[in-house]
Parts: structure tokens; C-alpha cells; sequence
């Protein structure tokens, strides 16, 4: 008995061997971008679960502007130093 994994895989590695080197590269990307949101779904859950609808973007940056120093300098200087 083939296994419907089987056949899709089949099916898959027929239609590649069609395809030039750029595409091949755009469905590897593809799939990339696939396995990226996979890994990525458990704290988007999380996130949706925590976030307040109620805060605006206003607020955020109220919040953040009492942090101290440029993040965009800091990230120069250590550059720097690291030579």
C-alpha cells in the first residue's frame, strides 16, 4: 500500500525537477517562510493571549521614552569598541 505522503512527495519531486535554479530557490524560501510561522505560532499565541487591546501606540512610546540613552547609538558604540 503507498502511503499518501508517498505520493505527495512523488508528486513534489516531479514538478521540481521541472523548474530552473531560481525557482527552485523561491520554493525553498517558500517553505523557509512556512516552517518560520510553524516555529513562530506558540508565542504569537502567547502574545495574542497577553496583549491589551486597550494600550495604544501613544502609550508605548510614553512608556519607552523614560528609557535613557538611543538603542541605535548604543548598538554603534559596542560596534566600535568591539573594533
Amino acid at each position: 500500500m503507498v502511503s499518501s505522503g508517498t505520493v505527495a512527495e512523488g508528486e513534489i519531486v516531479s514538478r521540481i525537477k521541472s523548474l530552473g535554479k531560481i525557482e527552485i530557490r523561491e520554493v525553498l524560501d517558500f517553505i523557509d517562510s512556512i516552517q518560520e510561522k510553524k516555529e513562530a505560532e506558540p508565542f504569537i499565541c502567547y502574545i495574542k493571549e497577553k496583549a491589551d487591546r486597550e494600550i495604544t501606540l501613544a502609550q508605548v512610546r510614553q512608556e519607552l521614552s523614560s528609557i535613557k540613552g538611543n538603542l541605535s547609538e548604543t548598538i554603534s558604540k559596542q560596534r566600535e569598541e568591539w573594533g
